[in-house]
């Protein structure tokens, strides 16, 4: 199955903003994204991280869930990452093992449909960058 409507804009949409995307679809109608390199911030060991996301099929109302980002993302100062933040495995159809990664739960408050993926993905880096 393609990529449904609203999920084939949101790709378009977040590959000019991140260029070097790629996209798997998931076979529903959604795909996975991965972009190689996300700017997370000072707070970090690592200033730059990979995200990885679904964009579901049942876009625009549904949240784009889950986000993960790679497993070494660690503090600056030694402390914990905190709330929101979850150590897991991730299997997706982009890659045939498992991988090492921390999920980041942030759902979106009200109307899915007011907000594209590419404003849900900046609106989770923001808060990376601030916790």
């Amino acid at each position: 199955m393609g990529l449904k409507e609203a999920v084939g804009v949101g790709v378009t949409e977040i590959v000019r903003a991140y260029p070097d995307t790629r996209h798997v679809a998931d076979g529903q109608g959604g795909a996975w994204i991965e972009i190689p390199e996300v700017e997370v911030g000072e707070l970090y060991a690592r200033s730059t991280s990979l995200l990885i996301c679904l964009l579901p099929f049942a876009l625009p109302a549904a949240d784009v869930y889950p986000i993960f980002f790679d497993r070494t993302l660690t503090r600056t100062d030694g402390s914990a990452l905190g709330e929101g933040f979850a150590p897991t495995e991730l299997s997706w159809p982009g890659e045939p093992e498992p991988r090492a990664v921390t999920q980041v739960s942030r759902r979106t408050r009200g109307d899915f449909a007011l907000q594209t993926p590419l404003i849900k993905i900046e609106k989770v880096l923001e808060w990376v960058r601030t916790r």
